[in-house]
């Protein structure tokens, strides 16, 4: 009788094995063009056809998941980055099935959050978003996020100024755009630019840009805009990609500089090779994920050179007191402008640990190392150093609300290097530090709440303040953010919210918003956003003092005030499977802007800080992107803004035209893939005023002359192979055109220019070493 008991059991336990079997499905995600399998794909599976009581499973190298769904069908919905959503069924007793995604025109089921910090779809989110994907961006044949960004965004620009690279977005300078990294800020430099090389494009998963006002959400710098550079986690158990790009010099100053040469190490400096090489490790094992991304990279130094002499056109409507236009032309040629070389290496590690489904945690920090060689022989050069870190952690309390502490800092560090002795004096030294609390909370319908407090902390210590001797000087404010997201039905979104800021120096600033979304049909959407800003003076505005060489002075004013702006944009998109349009109309109106104007007196330059009345701009806004077919596709944006003038001069010196278009043909075959690519920036002529003095019968009079830029065009031509979905050979040539400034300045001032010595090629291999290897 005892043995009947033990064959039935073990009997019973075959046939439940048996049945559990028949109920796992093995489901593969592959790409419809080279049957590539898709990694990192997101299923979400249930027994019920509207997706209630989800689970989910995201797809290994191999594209497979396991989906259990035990004895009933199974209705899934699959989402990858660049893809069209995918949605199905399977029966019940399937226990292999294959899958195939096509691209789609822009990722509309991509999560973003820059908009409106809320996790959510792209196409459902109430702010618009430009979306550009890393791996895109690589494919592209983009060496660094300058290059991506000025190719790929309409009215942005990263031209040569006297201070170095200058960042503009539709009139508004890096002051008001705001850079963070992953969610989190970063420490500048000179007038509020970053050292740019600091983010590795290779380890980039997206970025999000988000134009016009959203001071309510990120604080004072984001009058103009929002750029949110995410990194990429994997979802591999490992994942090792690698890399080398061998670019053509910019330009050969020296020949065969020898160790014996007295000026040796500064002609083996200004000609670097253009190099660059990274890695990319990740790995999961169980609730921790590693991800680390190492690059380094050196360019050579180069001049422009302007082949006419200087000119100055004075016109009688910017200053009243000629009788007529008046041009003077210098009697000497301009000096070529240098362009530093640069060498920089830069790491970075996180650090994920997800026990629960309600608990993760996350550590992070990154190094950046700088050496920027310039074509000064004065036996020194500068060496910028960084450490940014931070940890974070999330706790969600069932459907209740989830709660996020994060600790984040900023440590930066620029020093004069000796080329003859080891020896570096720090310039000076800037760090930010930032504790925040934030609470979201979906737990009343159709209801999305955010609060967040954070204190934000800003400290620079120099000696180029008007002491002369190495003094700290700090910032402090405290912050408070309140948002609900109401989701009035499928068709209707409004989004509402107030961040209030206290400022130790400038008293308490209110930034009120509203964000409308109103979707008719599933292709089209309408959006209207309104938002007040607000910007205090930086620490540099407010105090820097700093003699170049005797050249010309950078001088802080004491007495600025607070800047105040109002935003509105009203927009409309369309999208389809092959097609995807958007539209924008703004207006953006300064009150007390903080500009950076050149003063000249007799016999000095002076760059001040000084607030502007008022200043207005208007402007317009253009994407599209379309999938030929399966094999072509394009995309192009524009951009049109138009700014006040101050008393009848032009002050800003952003062109009111520009665009950005591009072409791209693929060629997808199992185990081989061919791309071919076609990118052009156009920026548009540019008309402002420059103040200088101007002696007219005797007398020395405040004056303005005008200068006028040709519009130009940067092209690039990038050319791919891939193999196996293992090793891809890239070529290319920047600025095809071989494009040139032939305006640098005139007198003291360098204008804003493209730093480009013309047409360059490069080649870059890519090594997808997992792949490879099998681990």
């Amino acid at each position: 009788m005892i043995k009947k008991r033990w064959v039935a059991s073990f009997l019973f336990i075959i046939f439940a094995m048996t049945v559990a079997a028949q109920n796992t499905t093995e489901l593969y995600v592959l790409d419809i063009k080279n049957k590539q399998p898709l990694i990192g794909a997101e299923i979400r599976y249930s027994s019920s056809p509207d997706l209630k009581n989800v689970r989910q499973a995201i797809s290994d190298m191999n594209g497979n998941a396991i989906l259990s769904h035990g004895d009933e069908n199974c209705y899934y919905q699959i989402r990858l980055v660049g893809y069209i959503s995918l949605k199905g069924k399977i029966d019940s007793k399937v226990s292999k099935m294959t899958v195939y995604m096509k691209d789609k025109v822009i990722g509309m089921n991509e999560v973003v959050v820059t908009g409106s910090r809320v996790p959510r779809p792209f196409k459902t989110s109430p702010v618009m978003t430009q979306v550009m994907t890393g791996k895109a961006l690589v494919n592209s044949g983009y060496a660094d996020l300058q290059g991506a960004l000025l190719q790929e965004t309409a009215g942005l620009s990263i031209q040569r100024v006297e201070f170095g690279n200058e960042i503009n977005m539709e009139g508004l300078d890096a002051r008001h755009v705001l850079f963070l990294f992953d969610g989190e800020p970063m420490t500048g430099d000179i007038a509020g630019n970053l050292d740019y090389e600091r983010f590795n494009i290779h380890a980039l998963d997206h970025i999000e840009i988000v134009k016009g006002g959203s001071s309510a959400l990120y604080g004072a710098n984001s009058s103009g805009a929002v750029i949110n550079l995410i990194t990429k986690k994997t979802v591999k158990h490992l994942s090792v990609d690698a890399g080398i790009r061998y670019g053509e010099m910019n330009q050969r100053n020296f020949n065969h500089p020898g160790k014996k040469d007295f000026n040796y190490i500064f002609e083996k400096n200004a000609d670097c090779p253009n190099l660059q090489s990274w890695i990319s490790v990740g790995c999961k094992n169980g609730a921790f994920t590693s991800q680390t991304d190492v690059l380094y990279a050196e360019t050579d130094a180069f001049y422009l050179y302007q082949k006419k002499h200087d000119y100055k056109l004075y016109t009688r409507e910017a200053n009243p007191f000629l009788k007529k236009d008046t041009t003077l032309v210098s009697s000497l040629a301009r000096p070529p402008m240098g362009v530093e070389g640069k060498e920089h290496i830069l790491a970075s590690q996180k650090l994920y640990f997800e026990p629960a489904e309600n608990f993760n945690m996350q550590m992070d920090g990154n190094v950046f190392f700088m050496n920027v060689y310039d074509l000064v022989q004065d036996f020194t050069f500068t060496q910028d150093k960084d450490f940014m870190g931070g940890i974070k952690a999330t706790y969600r309390c069932k459907n209740w609300f989830s709660l996020t502490a994060d600790l984040h800092g900023d440590f930066y560090n620029q020093y004069e290097r000796s080329e003859l002795r080891d020896e570096r004096t720090r310039v000076y030294k800037s760090h930010i530090m930032q504790p925040q609390l934030i609470i979201t909370s979906n737990y009343f319908s159709k209801h999305d709440i955010t609060f967040g407090v954070k204190s934000f902390t800003d400290v620079l210590t120099s000696n180029r303040f008007v002491n002369r001797k190495w003094t700290s000087r700090s910032l402090n404010e405290k912050e408070c953010l309140l948002q609900d997201e109401w989701t009035i039905s499928r068709q209707w979104m409004i989004t509402a919210g107030t961040r209030t800021d206290f400022s130790t120096q400038f008293g308490f600033m209110n930034m009120p918003k509203l964000a409308v979304k109103y979707s008719p049909c599933s292709e089209w959407s309408f959006r209207l956003n309104c938002a007040k800003g607000y910007r205090s003076p930086s620490i540099k505005e407010l105090f820097y003092n700093w003699d170049h060489f005797g050249m010309f002075q950078v001088k802080g004013n004491e007495f600025l005030r607070p800047e105040r702006n109002y935003y509105i944009s009203l927009g409309s998109e369309y999208s389809g499977n092959r097609l995807y349009v958007n539209g924008t109309l703004y207006s953006n109106s300064f009150h007390n802007k903080i500009e950076g104007v050149w003063k000249i007196y007799d016999m000095q330059y002076n760059f001040e800080y000084t607030n502007l009345n008022y200043q207005w701009l208007l402007g317009c806004d253009f994407m599209a992107r379309l999938m030929i077919s399966d094999n072509w596709s394009s995309n192009m944006t524009f951009s049109y803004v138009d700014i006040s003038r101050e008393n009848g001069r032009h002050i800003n010196e952003t062109s009111p035209l520009a665009a950005t278009g591009g072409i791209k043909y693929g060629f997808y075959h199992k185990n081989y893939a061919f791309m071919a690519e076609f990118t052009s920036s156009v920026n548009g002529r540019k008309k402002f005023d420059v103040q200088d003095r101007l002696m007219v019968n005797g007398v020395s009079h405040e004056a303005y002359f005008r200068c006028i830029l040709p519009i130009y065009a940067l092209c690039n031509l990038t050319v791919s192979q891939t193999f196996h979905n293992k090793i891809k050979l890239m070529a290319g040539v920047d600025n095809i055109f071989n494009y040139k400034p032939e305006t640098i300045g005139s007198g003291l001032t360098a204008f804003n220019i493209p730093a480009t010595p013309g047409a360059r090629c490069w080649i870059q291999l890519d090594f997808n070493i997992d792949n490879m290897i099998k681990f």
